[in-house]
């Protein structure tokens, strides 16, 4: 039994991608299924699979809606793995949707911020070009009007490169107590900025990211975000997989992966509370030119490959010791410690150990 895999290439930010594949994988595992690569021909048939259904992993909507075309051309069905499910990719009429319940993950920010007491919100960081953004923007306004907020369009700050967005909001931080962030990425620039202007967080901003990735548990103050577990996008999949193919007469069916949010440092010592059940652009290139935005998806791929001995070179090429005394110190030839530099240098895309210093430093990573 195989299942037919096809995904968009999307560089450095892809390790979303490779979670997918890992959660795929763990699942096919589990059911004793193979794995293979679409190579542009409808799958051949038997009798336990009867529909010739492919996955489609990826994160722009014009990816999407090509490849989404090609398959329906051979008379493949796709399923499609993403982050976001709207009423774009909707019209893409696939067989399978796997998302994060996006809007749902909004509406619990929004409560946790007003249960606190934190009214004067700000969306930052959104792409002008990505999809996934859009979608989170147009709940946070959505929600605004609902709960009576006096937030609009004008607190949504998006640009093309994040530093364009926090000179937009420089002029108007003053009007707020809260952020929200468009991604884990996003909300550790806003931590650097605020901190290079003497503010901190959470005692002048509570902020909130998007994503629960490594770098928002090792960045000082430790970030409050929403979690994106790719890997169970990857496990549904698979369960989606199955479910149509045993129930052949269900034309498409979709699964919202759970968004929970993570509490951390960011929002202090506030808690989310019970809930009152009486209460009532086409593309995401993810800022893919970005530098201030690239360098937090270098330390996120860091810090997914190091483990203890990583770690203690890095302390010492902070306290700029020696390659040859770090070795000493690691019991370790010289010869290893050079070639796990050049591997995070590598991994991470740093041009040299200085800059990989310099940046792990100025973001305080532990």
């Amino acid at each position: 039994m195989n299942i037919y895999i096809t995904s968009e290439q999307i560089g450095l930010q892809g390790y979303w991608v490779t979670d997918i594949l890992a959660g795929i994988a763990k699942e096919a595992l589990k059911k004793n299924i193979t794995i293979a690569d679409y190579t542009g021909e409808k799958p051949e048939l038997t009798d336990e699979y009867t529909r010739p259904l492919v996955f489609a992993i990826g994160h722009s909507y014009q990816w999407l809606e090509n490849t989404c075309r090609q398959m329906k051309k051979k008379g493949v069905e796709p399923l499609i793995v993403n982050a976001g499910l709207d009423i774009y990719t909707e019209t893409l009429d696939a067989a399978g949707f796997v998302s994060f319940g996006i809007q749902k993950a909004i509406h619990q920010i929004m409560r946790y911020l007003i249960q606190n007491k934190r009214t004067r919100i700000a969306f930052f960081g959104a792409h002008d070009e990505t999809h996934s953004d859009q979608i989170k923007i147009d709940e946070f306004l959505k929600l605004c009007t609902h709960m009576q907020l006096p937030l609009g369009p004008s607190d949504v700050y998006r640009d093309l490169t994040i530093s364009d967005c926090a000179k937009s909001f420089e002029l108007n931080m003053h009007r707020y107590n809260a952020v929200i962030c468009s991604s884990d990425a996003a909300a550790v620039y806003l931590l650097k900025w605020l901190e290079e202007r003497g503010k901190s967080s959470p005692a002048d901003l509570f902020v909130i990211g998007f994503g629960n990735t490594l770098i928002s548990k090792a960045v000082k103050p430790s970030l409050t975000t929403v979690e994106n577990d790719f890997v169970e996008l990857g496990r549904q999949a698979v369960k989606l997989h199955q479910f149509l193919q045993r129930n052949t007469d269900i034309a498409t069916s979709t699964v919202l992966v759970d968004c929970p949010l993570i509490e951390r440092q960011t929002t202090g010592e506030a808690r989310l509370k019970k809930s009152n059940p009486r209460s009532a652009s086409n593309s995401m290139p993810l800022y893919d030119a970005d530098p201030d935005i690239l360098t937090a998806l270098q330390l996120e791929e860091l810090l997914r490959m190091w483990d203890d001995i990583d770690r203690q070179i890095i302390d010492g090429l902070l306290n700029k010791k020696t390659i040859i005394s770090i070795a000493d110190g690691l019991f370790v030839s010289v010869s290893a410690v050079k070639y796990r530099i050049k591997k995070m240098l590598t991994a991470a895309s740093f041009k040299n150990k200085e800059e990989l210093a310099e940046v792990i430093r100025k973001y305080n990573i532990t």
